[in-house]
């Protein structure tokens, strides 16, 4: 049963941890939190920033307790904290905020997409896959 206030959405976004020098990408969002996958675990219960790449608006800085591991320990789950005595944090949660009340309407347009591809209309594209040199 889901337990979460909050809609979660499946989004592919670069992710940085300043303080482990740690790259990852999200796989889910929502206003509350997110999921992150790692290469590296970070220890639950810590609370680290976040820089986060929004497609279009750039990168914002927010703050988050390691909530858990992910199962295979292939990630973290973050739920956010909004620091209200560092203004530029609730600015950047803000904007934040501000990005993902344009998820449904992202969600609906992906439907549409599939839709038109399952009807036949369109083709799926995908990229090839990226050498890494």
């Amino acid at each position: 049963m889901e337990r979460r206030k909050s809609p979660r959405y499946p989004v592919y976004l670069r992710v940085y941890f300043p303080e482990h020098d740690l790259w990852g990408y999200t796989r889910n969002i929502s206003i509350d939190g997110c999921f992150v996958e790692t290469k590296e675990p970070i220890a639950e219960g810590f609370l680290s920033d976040l820089l986060l790449e929004l497609p279009v608006v750039g990168c914002v800085l927010l703050k988050g307790y390691i909530h858990h591991s992910g199962e295979k320990g292939d990630g973290v789950g973050m739920q956010f904290v909004q620091v209200r005595f560092a203004p530029d944090q609730s600015d950047y949660y803000s904007f934040y905020a501000e990005f993902l009340k344009l998820m449904p309407q992202l969600e609906k347009l992906r439907s549409d997409y599939l839709d038109m591809v399952q009807k036949g209309l369109l083709k799926l594209q995908t990229l090839p896959k990226q050498d890494k040199k």
